[in-house]
């Protein structure tokens, strides 16, 4: 915001002017100005930003047998994956690697006169896939999610009446956060009206410097005063949901509630950008929210979270 100040005629001394400033006073033209803050002082603190986030598809590929003494396999029922986890995460240059394991459950109808419902496992089973994240480095803290996209077997009898070939294809996530360091201006209430005597040759530079203060709620701008690491406000165009069921937010990070959900085509107006976050407007023209960055197609121009 901005208010008008004029200096107000004071001490005609050669040596200074006293000049009045309230706080918080109208807009008219005609208002005396007086202010009474103490120019607020910076403190730095560090956040973590999000440098980069990529997603990929791993394909796990191996054959199953049944172990000794169980019958053979006359058909298989179902296979399904469990105690999918990611055991490690690392940051190399422009890349993060990511190990993990998981167990597989073979259901099937056994080869005997009364054909009873059988059942075998695999533990264990190894993965391992790197993403590129471009500035990525091994100082670096990265963060990873995995989930099962697509389960498929092939199963022969004719050619081994004990062996399954399993196919699982996974999808990993992974961000890399980087600490940022910025300074904080602390913003007090200005309740009481005071002098303030500045030099002549000063008190018009003061006066103009860009700081800016109200009662109740003070704002400050000025020279020193940089965005927030980080934060891109005011951001325009448009933007296609690439997810399904994505979570729309109350703010950036997924520590916030959940406003809605949202599906794979959604197109979204873009308004704000945070921490690899966008806030947006839905298709409906009344709803707001924040939808993670690489869960967006941002139109030509627009920087990705």
């Amino acid at each position: 915001m901005t208010d008008n100040k004029r200096q107000s005629s004071g001490s005609t001394a050669s040596t200074s002017d006293t000049v009045m400033v309230s706080a918080g006073v109208g807009m008219a033209q005609s208002a005396e100005v007086v202010c009474g803050c103490p120019e607020p002082g910076p403190e730095t603190i560090q956040v973590e930003q999000v440098l980069g986030a990529n997603m990929a598809q791993k394909v796990v590929e191996f054959d199953m047998e049944v172990p000794d003494p169980r019958p053979d396999i006359e058909q298989v029922i179902d296979v399904f994956v469990k105690d999918l986890c990611i055991s490690s995460v690392d940051v190399i240059p422009n890349k993060v690697i990511i190990r993990g394991k998981l167990e597989v459950k073979v259901l099937y109808v056994s080869d005997q006169p009364d054909q009873p419902v059988q059942a075998f496992e695999q533990r264990n089973v190894r993965w391992t896939r790197d993403i590129d994240v471009d500035g990525a480095m091994p100082d670096m803290k990265a963060t990873a999610d995995v989930a099962v996209e697509f389960v498929d077997y092939d199963f022969h009898r004719h050619h081994h009446h004990r062996r399954v070939h399993i196919t699982i294809v996974l999808k990993v996530w992974v961000r890399v956060v980087t600490t940022t360091e910025m300074d904080v201006y602390a913003l007090t209430p200005v309740d009481e009206i005071g002098m303030v005597e500045v030099t002549t040759a000063s008190a018009t530079a003061q006066l103009t410097s860009g700081i800016v203060a109200s009662t109740g709620n003070v704002f400050v701008t000025g020279p020193g005063v940089a965005p927030t690491a980080g934060v891109s406000m005011g951001v325009g165009g448009t933007a296609t949901v690439t997810g399904t069921n994505v979570n729309v937010r109350t703010g950036p990070g997924t520590n916030f509630p959940v406003v809605t959900k949202v599906n794979s085509g959604e197109m979204v107006t873009l308004k704000d950008q945070a921490f690899g976050w966008y806030r947006v407007v839905l298709s409906d023209g009344a709803t707001t929210g924040w939808i993670a960055g690489w869960l967006l197609d941002v139109g030509a121009g627009m920087p990705k979270g």
